[in-house]
């Protein structure tokens, strides 16, 4: 049995000191409730059903941790700091997914952990490069414009509308971000290709962007939650994805959506297991749980996103289905486009195009 007197006896504060952390780490291994697991994953705010997280925490007795970033350019940056590592899940848009497997932050999936990726559109899998070896696709939707049409009742037909807009909008616009999606969007309203690396199209773009600068209430993506700037009224229009834009209209019935003529932008989003994750088997069966059909189905229905789970969608309701906003047809995306990788030379520009534009704002 451990003796504590002699230590107690003793008037040696540093002792004493030595006691009580000894005592703690004694305490602390022989509890079980700081045993349990604990699932970090790093994604979007809004984007998980929380009763789904604690649905797993039960079956699976742990944790859920999650953590957000504000843009993909963020979680890249974070990344970059902490080489990869402090995470199980990472949640990453198309094109970073190779990136992210060459810089061995993440790892090859294990399938035989995962098989209800046989509910997986194969479409989703073999799309981009490294995903079939890497990722799990989560969901996919379009990034457009969000607008007041109670404030702007003309609405938005293009980007340009939202790029040289009327002068009642000044101050009432919020942009992403993110350098990429900002220089994508300037690219297609000036009639380029959002892929376009050719320097007289970059320069068209930062042309536009740097004219709408005064038009910006800020850079950044809107808020979710009921002090959404959306929701107040403080802001007028937005470039905003169109789940996120169905889960205000819930709050409030005029804010509206809309794909610009010239095309939206497409992503897809996916889930990888880091490298560095210390729950690599944990990690995979939360993969697994979310893509139970009747999971997946839920999980769809509560970000209003589109699911390449195709045993899902057989699930949803018509609401889901009919909804052209989550589920846009082919006349609606003839002129959108993924977004793709670029060459490091190209990246930079559109880097500095970026940070030009958040110089004073952030």
């Amino acid at each position: 049995m451990f003796d504590a007197a002699p230590f107690i006896r003793k008037p040696n504060r540093y002792i004493l000191a030595r006691f009580i952390v000894l005592f703690s780490l004694l305490i602390t291994a022989s509890s079980p409730a700081l045993s349990t697991q604990i699932l970090k994953i790093y994604t979007w705010a809004e984007y998980m059903d929380p009763q789904i997280i604690a649905q797993f925490e039960q079956e699976f007795d742990t944790e859920v941790e999650l953590s957000y970033f504000e843009s993909d350019q963020s979680r890249d940056e974070q990344m970059a700091v902490v080489a990869g590592r402090g995470y199980d899940l990472l949640l990453l848009n198309s094109i970073r997914v190779k990136r992210y497997g060459n810089r061995k932050w993440i790892e090859p999936l294990d399938k035989t952990l995962i098989p209800n990726i046989q509910y997986i559109d194969p479409q989703w899998i073999h799309a981009f490069e490294g995903v079939d070896e890497y990722a799990v696709p989560y969901f996919w939707g379009t990034m457009g414009i969000a607008y007041r049409k109670d404030l702007v009742p003309a609405g938005f037909d293009s980007w340009m509308d939202l790029l040289n807009p009327d002068e009642r909008l000044r101050n009432k616009i919020t942009m992403t971000s993110d350098s990429r999606e900002l220089t994508a969007i300037a690219l297609a309203a000036t009639g380029h290709s959002v892929n376009s690396g050719k320097s007289s199209h970059l320069k068209d773009a930062r042309e536009v962007l740097l004219e709408q600068r005064p038009f910006i209430k800020q850079y950044t993506y809107p808020s979710l939650s009921e002090d959404s700037s959306l929701l107040d009224g403080t802001v007028w229009a937005a470039s905003m994805y169109s789940g996120d834009t169905l889960m205000l209209q819930e709050q409030d019935e005029n804010i509206a959506y809309t794909l610009p003529k010239e095309g939206g932008l497409l992503w897809a989003d996916y889930f990888t297991v880091a490298q560095a994750s210390t729950n690599k088997i944990l990690a995979h069966q939360f993969l697994n749980f979310i893509n139970q059909p009747a999971i997946a189905a839920r999980l769809a229905e509560w970000v209003f996103y589109a699911t390449p789970n195709l045993a899902a969608a057989n699930l949803m309701s018509n609401d889901y289905t009919n909804n052209t906003v989550i589920n846009p047809n082919s006349e609606q995306l003839k002129n959108s486009e993924f977004i793709q990788p670029l060459s490091p030379r190209t990246q930079k520009k559109v880097n500095s195009i970026g940070a030009d534009l958040l110089r004073g704002y952030r």
